[in-house]
């Protein structure tokens, strides 16, 4: 391994140049509704990791500083992807990938308390208030349906957009038979009719549909990534009262939102911020992923060398003052962007976690 004479250097460039003193100043500029609220989510379908802890402790970092300087009044909506799919149940028969959900297959409480714990103990440390949604809070948003009609509209040219590698528009609704809940994760048999219904194939149960004109059946709907995340823009882009701040990893930075989000927008000046957040890397540069943690036990060298709790929050949680060390530095990067435009190595981090006061984690398993 190289070694290096351990000076951290923060080149400026882009962002991190033009932002580098008024990044507050500017978001707060930019929300002109009365309330502020800061979204941030996940796919709980493992414990959280220190990535995605990362994101969520910056998102609150962001809040108390609006909060503090700006005398904002900001919460943080934290929404579960349960339409994620469910560990263990996808499956692919005669090259269509079928999948049951988080919510189809009940396991969005396993892993929920984990990140009520990270949630619970970051607004404690922010003093910025929080709450808690699943997927049916965007399908409940009165706007939703004139909202779904307006993209299934543009099905054939939308699909190409956002599914480039399918050309279909990637929605689905789980079987309704009892006991099934199969769904086409990509929407590749979906038949659009000019009545405004849909009609989705089971490989057990054959065809079944709803209607775009009925609310109950609306809600039923999911979708993939970028097709849920373009709604969410037009949602929160039409909200009077408040102004949304979407936070998130900055891997959904650049040409993926370029290419999946602004070029699709009519009104992309009335769009919520998208603030991105530092990715935390492994040895090699990768992102630190919790497919590869919970699948093919990736990071199993991190385990061994006793550092679970960079990859199970209910362990961070009981590492003495790391998630306060932890706070304590994402406040440092909202300070100084020059900090935050740019991603962040495992190493890197732990030693920055320790620097600011984290003792030693107290699993008897670890030790």
């Amino acid at each position: 391994m190289l070694q290096h004479d351990r000076v951290v250097h923060h080149p400026l460039g882009g962002a991190s140049y033009y932002f580098k003193e008024s990044l507050l100043k500017y978001v707060n500029a930019q929300c002109s509704r009365p309330a502020v609220v800061l979204h941030v989510g996940a796919q709980p379908n493992c414990t959280p990791h220190i990535g995605n802890i990362t994101t969520i402790a910056t998102c609150f970092a962001l809040g108390a500083a609006l909060q503090t300087r700006f005398a904002r009044n900001v919460r943080v909506k934290f929404v579960f992807v349960d339409s994620a799919p469910s560990p263990g149940h996808e499956i692919v028969i005669n090259g269509v990938k079928y999948q049951r959900s988080l919510k189809q297959m009940g396991t969005l409480e396993e892993y929920k308390p984990a990140f009520i714990h990270v949630l619970d103990r970051l607004s404690e440390l922010s003093g910025v208030p929080y709450e808690t949604a699943t997927q049916s809070f965007w399908r409940a948003n009165p706007a939703f349906p004139n909202v779904i009609r307006s993209l299934v509209a543009r099905h054939e040219t939308l699909g190409a957009r956002l599914s480039p590698e399918t050309g279909r528009l990637a929605i689905r609704v789980p079987c309704p038979h009892e006991g099934c809940g199969l769904a086409d994760k990509h929407g590749l048999n979906n038949e659009y009719h000019s009545d405004d219904r849909i009609a989705f194939i089971c490989p057990e149960h054959g065809e079944h549909h709803i209607s775009l004109m009925a609310p109950h059946e609306v809600e039923r709907l999911e979708f993939n990534t970028p097709l849920r995340n373009l709604i969410r823009i037009l949602l929160c882009s039409l909200d009077t009262d408040t102004s949304w701040i979407m936070c998130t990893g900055s891997d959904y930075a650049g040409f993926y939102q370029e290419q999946l989000t602004w070029r699709l927008l009519e009104q992309p000046a009335t769009a919520p911020v998208i603030f991105y957040t530092p990715l935390i890397l492994d040895w090699s540069g990768a992102k630190l992923s919790k497919g590869l943690y919970v699948k093919e036990d990736g990071y199993k060298y991190l385990v061994d060398a006793g550092h679970r709790y960079l990859l199970d929050g209910e362990v961070f949680l009981q590492t003495r003052d790391g998630l306060e060390a932890l706070f304590k530095e994402v406040q440092d990067w909202v300070d100084k962007p020059y900090k935050l435009f740019r991603n962040y190595s495992l190493e890197y981090l732990e030693m920055q976690l320790v620097a600011r006061g984290m003792g030693e984690h107290e699993w008897e398993e670890d030790k």
